[in-house]
């Protein structure tokens, strides 16, 4: 259930996943070693597996760039507000963004917003406070219902600087679904000082990618493979924070060592 009993997105609750398909935020909710998941989503990883025997591995990869871009806006470019568009199941294995942001600044307020209402209820019932803390549901694809949604806008004040979190998401959307255009009106939407993180796969960084694609055809939603090239074009109007679009593992590593990955990964600036 939503903290004010509606949806972000279309009129009325957004449709249950279909079981019987595998489905993004459970296949990585199973793929981070979580329970929220279903034999469908099971089974494609194993098979994904196939190709990429360290699939585990690159996904906990892409969760730590989550990570590290949410301690640098709170604690290096002192943001205290988040929203996160496609946020997917809360996870017991890692911390979820709140609790990353709220280790450094307890203020901080984080609104969580997903088409899964399973993932929003998950959320809402388990981790969010309906004050610092907030879930709901909504759709990237329909940028301005979440941006300008009453819940997100009562908890977040746009006046004030927004670290926006496109996590693993622009990857699900089409070249007809405009990502470039969702991303420039979240720029539109927010106030100078305000911060973008993404995350991408792409062959660029792992060759394997286009064979794991061809596995994911199976799942609700088919997974794109985009070049460094494009997602620059998806991301201009952006100032890159260093060291600009990299493979994930090397955004401002936490140590020397840096693991394999299968995607680009960037923190960005509104200037």
């Amino acid at each position: 259930m939503t903290v004010d009993g509606t949806s972000a997105g279309r009129e009325g609750r957004m449709p249950l996943p279909d079981a019987r398909r595998a489905h993004p935020s459970r296949f990585w909710d199973y793929a981070l070693g979580g329970r929220d998941n279903v034999h469908a989503d099971r089974d494609l990883l194993q098979e994904a597996e196939q190709i990429m025997p360290d699939l585990k591995v690159l996904t906990r990869e892409q969760r730590l760039f989550v990570d590290r871009a949410v301690e640098f806006w709170v604690g290096e470019a002192g943001v205290r507000q988040i929203l996160d568009i496609g946020g997917g199941m809360p996870t017991d294995i890692y911390d979820n963004v709140h609790e990353v942001a709220h280790r450094i600044a307890p203020e901080t307020r984080v609104v969580y917003v997903d088409k899964n209402p399973v993932a929003v209820a998950h959320m809402a019932a388990l981790q969010a406070d309906g004050e610092y803390t907030v879930a709901l549901e909504g759709d990237v694809r329909e940028p301005d219902t979440v941006l300008f949604n009453d819940a997100v806008r009562a908890t977040l004040d746009f006046t004030m600087p927004v670290g926006v979190l496109l996590s693993g998401i622009l990857h699900f959307l089409t070249d007809d679904e405009d990502p470039a255009g969702i991303v420039a009106r979240v720029h539109e939407a927010v106030v100078p000082g305000s911060y973008l993180a993404v995350n991408h796969i792409s062959s660029d960084v792992d060759p394997r990618v286009p064979a794991v694609i061809d596995v994911f055809g199976q799942a609700s939603d088919p997974l794109i493979d985009r070049g460094r090239a494009e997602l620059e074009r998806i991301l201009d109007g952006w100032t890159p924070v260093e060291p600009g679009l990299v493979p994930v593992s090397q955004w401002r590593p936490a140590s020397e060592v840096q693991n394999a990955c299968d995607a680009y990964g960037a923190v960005l600036r509104r200037t």
